[in-house]
């Protein structure tokens, strides 16, 4: 069973002016959120083995806090301009460039993307909060993946 574990990143600092969407940094309070998030999911029994991101700072910050968290090294986060740009074509891309021998990969994005994929997976409507993570089991080599036969694992909603 593998399993892909779906996180929107932590609610970003809107306080500077001026600052590029792309550019726009995580707030107190989103850092506080994916580091407490990370803990639950590894309370939950969920460990990611890669984690692919936007390179937003708001997410890329995001993947490299789960990383910390995950006891992971910084090189097993990689950096997917497409997950910005909101592209779903490049979800299935990217799972499918994944080694074999990675049985759990973290996915970093943002809305509204990561909640249609959330939706569309489980079935039912979902709007991902900031720092939200749902996670998806699946069978199969990551080479096929085609976003079919993905089944619900676990919602880990924001706490506080």
């Amino acid at each position: 069973m593998r399993y892909i574990i779906l996180m929107r990143h932590g609610k970003s600092d809107w306080s500077e002016g001026g600052v590029s969407d792309f550019n726009r940094p995580l707030s107190e309070r989103g850092i506080r959120d994916v580091l407490q998030q990370g803990q639950q999911l590894l309370r939950e029994g969920h460990r990611p083995d890669y984690i692919l991101s936007s390179p937003a700072i708001r997410a890329w910050h995001t993947a490299h806090l789960l990383a910390q968290v995950c006891s992971l090294p910084h090189e097993a986060v990689k950096g997917i301009m497409d997950f910005y740009r909101e592209r779903d074509d490049a979800i299935l891309e990217a799972l499918r460039s994944l080694p074999s021998e990675i049985q759990a990969v973290a996915l970093i994005g943002h809305n509204p993307l990561w909640s249609y994929l959330a939706s569309r997976w489980k079935g039912e409507t979902l709007e991902l909060s900031t720092a939200e993570i749902i996670g998806f089991a699946w069978e199969g080599e990551w080479q096929a993946f085609s976003g079919r036969g993905v089944q619900f694992a676990f919602y880990l909603r924001r706490m506080g």
